[in-house]
C-alpha cells in the first residue's frame, strides 16, 4: 500500500533545486555579487529541468534579492545583494493583514528603541557618530526621520536590531501625517534628535537611552492626541 503523504510536509518542486544551488553558493562565497550568471537555456540544460521551470526559480531568486536580471543586449542575469526592501515587504504585508495600530508600533518602539541607542552610543564608530548629529540637525521630514533612526539602528553592532527596526521603520513614510505637524512640534522633534545625537556622539549611554526613551514617549503621547494611536500603522490594500 503506497504511504500517506505526511501532512503539513512540504514536497521539494523541480525549481527548489535551482534556487537551493545559486543561494549556497552565493551564501558560500562561490558567487560574488556582480557575477553573471547562464542564461536560462545553459541553466536548463545543467540541471537536466526545463525553461519554464528555471524561469520559476529565477523569479523567487529575484523576489529574494538574490539574483537581479537586466535586459538589453549588456543585460543577463547578475547575483545581486539582497536589502531591507524584501523584508520590508513582507512585514508591511503582515502589518496590513493584521491591521497594525500606530499605538502597538509605538509601544513596540519604545521598548526597544533606547536599548538600542544606548548600543549606539557604546559602538557607533567617529563616522556615524558624526553622520547622526548630521542628520539630526537637518530640517525635520519623514524621511530625515526615518534616516536617523535607521542610522542609530545601523551603530548599535547588532545586525538583528538593525534589520528588524530599519523593515519596521519603513511604516514611518506611510503613516507620517506631514499635514499635522504644526513648526512648534517641528522644533521640539529636532531638539530631541538633537538631543540624542549629542549623547551618542558623547558616549553618554544612559543618556543617549533616557533622552531617545523621553523622545519616544512624547511620541506616543502625539499619537494618542492627534487621535492617531488607533489607526492602522499601513492602510489596507483596496
Amino acid at each position: 500500500m503506497a504511504m500517506q503523504r505526511q501532512r503539513g510536509v512540504r514536497i521539494p518542486k523541480a525549481s527548489d533545486l535551482v534556487v537551493d544551488a545559486i543561494r549556497a553558493d552565493v551564501i558560500d562565497g562561490k558567487l560574488a555579487v556582480g557575477t553573471r550568471l547562464e542564461s536560462e537555456t545553459e541553466m536548463a540544460e545543467r540541471f537536466g529541468l526545463g525553461r519554464v521551470t528555471v524561469r520559476e526559480a529565477l523569479r523567487l531568486l529575484e523576489r529574494d534579492g538574490l539574483v537581479s536580471i537586466r535586459r538589453g543586449p549588456s543585460g543577463g542575469i547578475f547575483v545581486s545583494n539582497p536589502d531591507i526592501r524584501q523584508v520590508s515587504e513582507a512585514l508591511a504585508l503582515l502589518l496590513r493583514l493584521r491591521n497594525t495600530s500606530l499605538d502597538d508600533f509605538a509601544v513596540f518602539r519604545l521598548q526597544v528603541e533606547p536599548f538600542v541607542t544606548e548600543l549606539a552610543a557604546i559602538n557607533a564608530t567617529e563616522g556615524q557618530r558624526q553622520a547622526i548629529l548630521d542628520i539630526a540637525r537637518q530640517d525635520r521630514s519623514a524621511q530625515h526621520t526615518a534616516d536617523l533612526h535607521d542610522l542609530i539602528a545601523e551603530s548599535s553592532g547588532n545586525d538583528l536590531f538593525e534589520f528588524t527596526l530599519k523593515a519596521m521603520h519603513v511604516a514611518l513614510d506611510t503613516h507620517f501625517r506631514e499635514e499635522r505637524i504644526s513648526a512648534a512640534d517641528r522644533e521640539v522633534t529636532r531638539k530631541a534628535h538633537e538631543r540624542i545625537a549629542e549623547r551618542i556622539g558623547e558616549r553618554d549611554a544612559a543618556g543617549a537611552r533616557a533622552a531617545m526613551e523621553l523622545h519616544l514617549l512624547k511620541y506616543r503621547e502625539y499619537l494618542v492626541a492627534s487621535g492617531l494611536a488607533y489607526e492602522p500603522v499601513l492602510p489596507p490594500l483596496n
